[in-house]
């Protein structure tokens, strides 16, 4: 469960910013800019504090031509000492059915539904991406723009309120208006006092497509920090065979 997110990221008001640019029109772009894009990449975390933890995965994601999965994601360990490491699957659906999720139980191997846990991780790349239901149903909305380096980036608040109209939690988001990277997230609490960041650097271009290869992460809550790696990048691999089919290890 520790892994769950790994991989697993309108408005209720329009702004208008730049060239006719909407809040939904920016959120949209950023959600949908790796769509149909078969790639796998690995990812390499180190977690310091009181302990300083290091994991290794594979991560693989293929959108099928075919049948009525739209992606599927595989997340496998590697360099794990454990005889039966926990492996994760994810199907999301073209009917927008609910999303399956599935992982293998350490020492067992066994498969278990793993669709309704919550993930407890401090960080996940999921922090770093948006669902149509986080746009749909958050108020966002566009501050003014800042400069990362040589880039000039939106900055959208998102804010989730209650059925009481009440802030629960609230975000900011810097998407580069280009690519549609993030190159920063803030997360706050319901009293807006920042709890954790997120920054993204590194960019790399595959096959003409751009992913920002380092993130650091910074958690307020438990004063640690996590640095993430993401190498091997491939656009469009061969898969093996079997590799997004859920069962026991």
């Amino acid at each position: 469960m520790k892994i769950i997110t790994l991989f697993i990221y309108i408005a209720s008001i329009s702004f208008v910013f730049g060239e006719d640019l909407s809040v939904e029109e920016i959120l949209f772009s950023t959600l949908h800019r790796l769509d149909s894009v078969n790639h796998q990449f690995s990812v390499n975390i180190k977690e310091t504090g009181k302990k300083e933890k290091i994991k290794n995965y594979q991560i693989s994601i293929q959108w099928p031509e075919k049948g009525d999965i739209l992606k599927r994601t595989r997340v496998k360990p590697i360099q794990d000492k454990r005889k039966k490491p926990s492996s994760i699957w994810e199907h999301q659906f073209k009917d927008g059915r609910k999303t399956k999720r599935w992982m293998t139980m350490p020492i067992t191997g066994k498969l278990k539904d793993i669709s309704d846990k919550k993930s407890t991780k401090k960080f996940t790349l999921a922090d770093l991406k948006l669902t149509k239901k986080e746009i749909a149903e958050n108020e966002n909305s566009i501050l003014p723009s800042e400069k990362i380096g040589d880039h000039s980036v939106h900055i959208i608040k998102s804010v989730k309120k209650g059925k009481n109209g009440k802030v629960k939690k609230s975000k900011k988001i810097w998407i580069d208006p280009d690519d549609y990277l993030i190159y920063k997230v803030e997360f706050y609490t319901k009293s807006g006092r920042l709890y954790r960041s997120v920054e993204c650097t590194d960019v790399q271009t595959i096959e003409g497509i751009a992913f920002l290869s380092k993130i650091f992460v910074k958690d307020l809550k438990s004063k640690s920090e996590i640095f993430v790696e993401l190498d091997k990048i491939e656009i469009n691999p061969q898969f093996e065979t079997g590799l997004f089919i859920p069962e026991d290890q």
